[in-house]
């Protein structure tokens, strides 16, 4: 299954990429974490290092970089997840739209493992992570959008 989703956000891609990439400015956008933590002794995040985030749903996955390319891709792959979801990767693509403004592109691809009702199972998986990348877009969006203003 994919989800996806695409926003416009009024500030300029570099400011925009570097905010969804600031886990300590994370916490003040995104409405999906609870915790994050860089594993392994990484101080930094960079391709390669592996990434525990807490929901607050209580879900725990731990995920590792495999792409990021400034100012216009990071993109993770699950490592450790859920006990229903086999494969999960996500990217998160940023292309400029004038000089002022990003458009923002979020994309999960998930794979849950079986379950006795696939079909409900799936509409239920992809009703719950779309609902997750349109508030952590909006997210982005207005904090983004509300620092632009600032600057």
């Amino acid at each position: 299954m994919i989800v996806e989703h695409r926003l416009l956000i009024h500030a300029p891609i570099s400011d925009v990429y570097q905010i969804s990439q600031d886990y300590y400015v994370r916490y003040k956008w995104d409405p999906f974490p609870e915790k994050i933590e860089l594993l392994n002794g990484v101080s930094g995040v960079r391709p390669g290092a592996e990434v525990r985030v807490f929901a607050k749903s209580g879900l725990i996955m731990d995920v590792q970089l495999v792409q990021m390319n400034p100012p216009s891709v990071a993109a993770v792959q699950m490592t450790k997840g859920p006990f229903f979801i086999k494969n999960f990767a996500g990217s998160w693509v940023f292309r400029m739209d004038g000089s002022t403004s990003t458009l923002a592109k979020f994309r999960y691809t998930i794979k849950l493992k079986f379950w006795t009702f696939p079909f409900f199972s799936e509409r239920l998986a992809a009703f719950y992570f779309k609902k997750i990348v349109i508030a952590r877009m909006q997210g982005l969006k207005n904090y983004s959008e509300a620092r632009h203003r600032r600057d």
